[in-house]
């Protein structure tokens, strides 16, 4: 009897361990949205579902698992594309029931969402920020920031405006700092609270791997599964996976001849990869000190490898045309390495070093840097 028992408890632990995904639908009413579009996608970009609004109205219908406390928004092309806007395109939610229903209005600052009924996950998102003790204070010195910035670009270009707006931002930071303390103390408090999560999970992204560890211990066990903690999770596991002492991940691109070359294929041999772009200023500016490095060590068993992120193979052909470099170079126009070696958060020039066993020795190398760390393993 106890082992079946065991057995029951085992099999519905692996079961809630899986998703399940049902039909849901988002609803909204935008005053200004008219006939127009409206998609919905998740934090990753991926869409979920679109729909043409209809006098102001709209109807989003997908599948999702409701109890994942995953994030989404809602893009109104008509306001502004998705990227950098002087308006607000977006409007942010999370899908925890069979139905949400938004309301809103669309203004020359773009959209404004006035009441969400059905996602009590969205109202504890905002609760986490209005609730915090800091959260008046900034909330005063935003809008006296942004009314200095007004000022000086558009108004007037005086020392004194200058003066007001650099207070005014120092001010901005320092609450914002401040903020982000409060929300890291506040897990003890909630540690159930899925919205928590993923505002955790995107504050936590900077801090040292140990820290961000440190944060999603402090949840409770019973929402482990959920989006913010997953995406956490993640995060650290990839951090500790390129790591310095951690085998170097592993990624196969093409060459300027349109061969395949494969990292592991140069065991035996110090590896110097170059992370960089044809339009980073700061990468074509390395160049010549990773040239040099290649032309110091190549025939010490120094292998130095270029990894163009370019998405266009016109741009980083060109660029090779001009910088003229003589190692091998490889393109990765979908971004693998990236996610691989986490230097998205990071930027690029990215620049690291291999031992021969495929072992991370130096990573985040920069000017005379560069040299240095080879000198510690090749003489």
């Amino acid at each position: 009897m106890k082992s079946l028992y065991v057995f029951f408890a085992l099999f519905f632990t692996v079961l809630a361990a899986y998703a399940v995904e049902k039909p849901v639908k988002v609803t909204g009413n935008i005053k200004g949205l008219g006939n127009n579009e409206v998609i919905l996608y998740t934090f990753e970009n991926k869409e979920m579902a679109r729909a043409k609004g209809v006098n102001d109205k709209f109807t989003l219908e997908f599948s999702v698992d409701t109890d994942y406390g995953q994030p989404f928004f809602i893009h109104f092309p008509s306001i502004a594309p998705l990227g950098p806007s002087m308006k607000i395109p977006t409007m942010m939610l999370f899908v925890d029931s069979d139905q949400v229903e938004v309301m809103g209005f669309i203004n020359e600052k773009g959209i404004n969402k006035e009441s969400i009924k059905g996602s009590p996950l969205s109202l504890a998102y905002e609760a986490v920020f209005t609730n915090l003790p800091v959260a008046k204070e900034l909330n005063e010195a935003i809008p006296a920031y942004n009314k200095a910035f007004h000022e000086y670009n558009e108004v007037s270009m005086t020392d004194e405006n200058m003066a007001i707006l650099k207070r005014c931002g120092a001010k901005v930071d320092s609450l914002q700092d401040v903020q982000m303390q409060q929300l890291f103390a506040s897990i003890p408090a909630d540690p159930k609270n899925k919205a928590l999560a993923v505002v955790i999970s995107s504050y936590a992204a900077y801090q040292e791997v140990a820290r961000q560890e440190a944060l999603l211990n402090q949840f409770d066990a019973s929402i482990r599964h959920c989006y913010g903690l997953e995406k956490m999770r993640q995060r650290i596991d990839l951090i500790k996976n390129c790591a310095v002492g951690a085998v170097a991940p592993d990624f196969e691109l093409k060459d300027t001849s349109g061969k395949m070359v494969k990292l592991s294929s140069f065991r035996g041999k110090y590896v110097l990869v170059d992370f960089w772009a044809s339009w980073c200023g700061p990468c074509r500016k390395a160049l010549p000190l990773v040239k040099k490095a290649n032309e110091e060590f190549k025939d010490k068993g120094l292998q130095v490898i270029g990894v163009s992120v370019d998405n266009e193979a016109k741009a980083w052909e060109k660029a090779l045309e001009e910088e003229k470099l003589p190692y091998l170079q490889l393109h990765d126009p979908e971004g693998i390495t990236g996610k691989l070696y986490n230097y998205n958060g990071i930027g690029i020039p990215y620049i690291i070093l291999i031992s021969p066993e495929g072992i991370i020795l130096e990573k985040e190398l920069w000017g005379d840097g560069i040299r240095e760390a080879i000198t510690k393993y090749i003489k």
